[in-house]
C-alpha cells in the first residue's frame, strides 16, 4: 500500500481462508511488494495443502502425507506471513475493519481477502455418508480403500469418477450410482461421456447410470454431488452474492478494501467476456496470486482461461475452459483411443477442449483460447493443423 508521500504505509492484510486460493495471495502480496502484516487464518489444523491429491494419489498411497503441503513452513517465515491454523472467523468486521474469531480474539485489518473456498454438497437421508473435501475426509476413506472391501458411491462428477478408479486399483468393489446418462455428463457431453463410462466398466466399475433412487447400500458411501460456495461471512457482511461472491478481474468485491479470490467466488473472466465461478485448484491458485498483487497496489487483472487435469487408471484428462454450454463439438483424433482432444464450441466460439493423455494438442489450445484467436471446426478436427499458427 503506497501513501500520499511516495513512501509505503504500513498496512495490515488479513486473508480468510488457508486453502490453496489464500496462500497464493499471501505469496502474490509479497511478490508486489507489500511490506506490512500478513494474516493468514485458516480453519483447518493444517497448513495449506495441495487438495487435488486427496482424490487421487494420496489414496493410492503415490502421494504421501509430506508432499501434500504448498510451501515448506520456513518459507511462510522467510515471507513474513502470519499462518493462523485451526481458527475460524465467525464475523469479517468489514464497517470496523476488526474481524472477530470463533475464540473471541478479534484482528483488525487494512484490506482484506476472503478465500474460504467451498463445501461438499450435502444429500438429506445420509447422514453416514462421507464426504471428500479436506485431508480428515481422505485419511478415512483411504482407510477404507486399504481395507479392501465395497464401496459405493453416488455421483459420477470428478471426485466421484477418480475416487471409484482408486478404489478399483486397491482392489475393492465398486458401485457408482449416477442420476445422469453419462458420467460428468454436463461438463463433457454424451460422446466423452460415455468414453469414461466404458473404461470405468471395462475396470469393474459396476456404473449404474439414469439412478432416480438409491437402493439401499450396508457398506461405507462416498457422497459426490457437486460442491457449494462458502459464502455466509460474505452474506452477513453485505456483500454482493451471486452463486459466489461477486467480484470484477481484479478480485474487488462491493466493498472497499475488501476482496475474494478462488472457489467462493464468480470472476469476470476477460477470455470468455462473461463472469464465471471455477471450482479447480489451478485456478483458484492463479487468480489468488493475482488478487493478492492488486491488494498490494498492483494493476493487471486475472486474465487466464481456466485449467485443470483429472487421473483416472492410466488416463490423464486435461480440460480447458470453464463449463460453459456448447452448441457444437470436434474431435482430433480417434474418440476413444487416446490420445485424442475433445473440443466444444458455442456458435462458432471455442469455449472448451478436453483431451485425454494429449497434453500438447490441450496446451496449445489453451494459448489458442487465451489468444481469442479465430479457429474453425475442421481446423481443430485435423491433427496436420499445427494450432500454433493461429498465434503467429
Amino acid at each position: 500500500m503506497v501513501a500520499a508521500s511516495g513512501q509505503r504505509a504500513v498496512a495490515k492484510a488479513l486473508i480468510v481462508g488457508g486453502g490453496p486460493a489464500g496462500d497464493a495471495v499471501a505469496a502474490g502480496l509479497r511478490d508486489a511488494g507489500f511490506d506490512g502484516e500478513v494474516v493468514l487464518v485458516g480453519a483447518e489444523p493444517e497448513p495449506p495443502y495441495e487438495r487435488p491429491h486427496l482424490s487421487k494419489g494420496y489414496l493410492l498411497g503415490t502421494v504421501p502425507d509430506q508432499r501434500l503441503g504448498l510451501r515448506p513452513a520456513e518459507q511462510y517465515r522467510e515471507l513474513g506471513i502470519e499462518v493462523r491454523q485451526g481458527e475460524r472467523v465467525i464475523d469479517l468486521g468489514v464497517e470496523r475493519r476488526t474481524a472477530v474469531l470463533e475464540s473471541g480474539r478479534a484482528i483488525s485489518w487494512d484490506v482484506l481477502c476472503i478465500a474460504t473456498g467451498s463445501s461438499a454438497r450435502s444429500l438429506p437421508g445420509l447422514d453416514r455418508a462421507l464426504y471428500l473435501r479436506e485431508l480428515p475426509d481422505a485419511l478415512v476413506l483411504r482407510g477404507i480403500l486399504d481395507g479392501g472391501g465395497a464401496l459405493d458411491v453416488i455421483g459420477a462428477g470428478f471426485i466421484g469418477c477418480e475416487v471409484a478408479a482408486a478404489a478399483i486399483q486397491k482392489g475393492c468393489k465398486v458401485r457408482v450410482h449416477e442420476a445422469l446418462a453419462q458420467p460428468l455428463l454436463r461438463v463433457l457431453g454424451d460422446e466423452l461421456g460415455n468414453y469414461l463410462a466404458r473404461e470405468h466398466r471395462a475396470h469393474g466399475v459396476d456404473l449404474r447410470l439414469n439412478v432416480s433412487a438409491l437402493p439401499k447400500m450396508d457398506g461405507p458411501v462416498l457422497a459426490g454431488v457437486g460442491s457449494e460456495p462458502r459464502t455466509h461471512l460474505a452474506e452477513s457482511a453485505g456483500l454482493v452474492v451471486d452463486r459466489g461472491i461477486v467480484v470484477d478481474g481484479l478480485g474487488r468485491t462491493s466493498a472497499p478494501n475488501v476482496f475474494a479470490a478462488g472457489d467462493v467466488t464468480r470472476f469476470d473472466c476477460p477470455p470468455f467476456e462473461m463472469r464465471v465461478r471455477v471450482e479447480h485448484f489451478q485456478t483458484a491458485q492463479r487468480q489468488g496470486f493475482a488478487v493478492g498483487r492488486v491488494m498490494a497496489g498492483a494493476t493487471e487483472p486475472y486474465n487466464e482461461v481456466p485449467w485443470f487435469w483429472s487421473d483416472q487408471y492410466d488416463l490423464n484428462m486435461q480440460y480447458v475452459g470453464a463449463g460453459l454450454p456448447w452448441d457444437q463439438i470436434a474431435a482430433r483424433g480417434h474418440l476413444g483411443r487416446p490420445p485424442f482432444t475433445v473440443f466444444y464450441l458455442q456458435q462458432g466460439r471455442l469455449v472448451a477442449a478436453a483431451g485425454i493423455n494429449d497434453h500438447h494438442t490441450i496446451a496449445r489450445t489453451r494459448r489458442v483460447m487465451q489468444a481469442r484467436a479465430a479457429v474453425t471446426p475442421d481446423q481443430l478436427a485435423d491433427p496436420a493443423f499445427d494450432l500454433r499458427r493461429l498465434l503467429r
